[in-house]
């Protein structure tokens, strides 16, 4: 996978992203702009191109279409698609530790 690297970190085009996803640059600027129910995709401006940190290939939570899928997926480090639960993150975030008083 080729990225651009600025300053040490490495990020990827519009296009480049779009192709290691497997989805549209008209989708990814959508995602950068909107987001999913979840949030949006970070992007770094570097003299008026977007970039997106590589990083946010492994930890972006893509959604599945529609308003009643409870799966979410992102892509590890080998680009296999990792599936999980969009309940349990929720649940995570809102209770990030349980303490017993």
């Amino acid at each position: 996978m080729v990225t651009i690297e600025v300053n040490g970190e490495r990020y990827f085009t519009v296009k480049q992203f779009a192709e290691a996803t497997k989805r549209s640059e008209q989708n990814i600027r959508f995602l950068m702009s909107y987001g999913n129910r979840i949030r949006k995709l970070k992007t770094v401006y570097i003299a008026g191109k977007p970039l997106i940190p590589y990083s946010e290939l492994t930890e972006y939570p893509f959604t599945l279409p529609g308003r009643n899928s409870t799966e979410i997926y992102h892509y590890n480090e080998k680009g296999n698609v990792v599936s999980e639960d969009i309940r349990e993150v929720q649940n995570q975030s809102i209770h990030p530790s349980t303490k017993s008083l």
